[in-house]
């Protein structure tokens, strides 16, 4: 195969990539009626308003072909330790500051916790993984856990 024929497939291949981006970024049309009724000035009008929108939403609900969900993503990319320490095998947990919590793996020359105070950075990439590095603190690959309730 021509290198040209290998760019021609992986461009259809990612066309489609931003749209679906996209659409999964749009709420719902069940919540979107929903969203749409507090713009509705008159407060009897609004509430007809939610007590239509909200039937379709709760049988979405009560039958299971709709849940909800909480996006989990990070605070921020950046931030100073909390606590850090040992989780099993050669695994990390790191409490930044901000809640979030993360799983890293260390590289194989430091396998130390970083300590309360070390700011570290994350970066997501292109595949959505996060690796996580800072002064004195090799980049190690990381897992974000969610946010200290």
């Amino acid at each position: 195969m021509s290198k040209w024929a290998g760019i021609i497939i992986a461009a259809i291949v990612l066309l489609p990539v931003p749209a679906i981006a996209s659409a999964k970024d749009k709420p719902d049309q069940r919540v979107q009626a929903i969203l749409a009724c507090g713009s509705i000035s008159s407060n009897e009008e609004r509430l007809r308003c939610y007590d239509q929108s909200i039937l379709p939403l709760k049988e979405a609900l009560a039958r299971g072909s709709m849940v909800l969900k909480e996006k989990k993503a990070p605070l921020a990319l950046e931030g100073a330790v909390k606590a850090s320490g040992h989780w099993g095998g050669s695994s990390l947990w790191v409490l930044f500051d901000n809640g979030d919590r993360w799983s890293v793996q260390p590289t194989k020359s430091h396998r130390d916790p970083p300590p309360p105070g070390t700011m570290l950075k994350v970066k997501r990439t292109l595949m959505g993984t996060y690796w996580v590095s800072g002064p004195k603190w090799p980049e190690s690959e990381a897992e974000f856990l969610g946010h200290e309730q």
